[in-house]
């Protein structure tokens, strides 16, 4: 099932797309790009996931390093969903990067 954000930007009847607002993709409070958290960034997303946020005294950048298994060994029950969950965050931001880079070139 497609989420609200997508179905609130369909087509309009003009062919002319207004600017986009990028809070809507946000998936909560934190920056939408995963490389630019901070420590402090981190350690409120790793909490939420029930992760111990001292296990992961590291900026995003940092998190871009580690692997499946480094998570796992960070937290034992829940560090291989805490990866998939970060590189899907990833992997949203660099879409979207992409996508802008694309637009401006035009």
């Amino acid at each position: 099932m497609p989420s609200q954000a997508r179905c609130d930007r369909v087509p309009p009847t003009d062919g002319v797309w207004g600017p986009v607002d990028l809070r809507v993709l946000q998936e909560d409070d934190l920056p939408l790009d995963p490389r630019s958290w901070c420590r402090a960034d981190v350690g409120i997303w790793v909490s939420r996931r029930g992760g111990l946020p001292e296990r992961f005294p590291m900026n995003g950048k940092a998190l871009c390093l580690m692997s499946k298994d480094m998570f796992a060994a960070r937290v034992p029950k829940g560090g291989e969903a805490l990866h998939q969950d970060f590189r899907r965050r990833l992997a949203k931001a660099l879409a979207l990067q992409e996508l802008l880079e694309k637009l401006q070139a035009k």
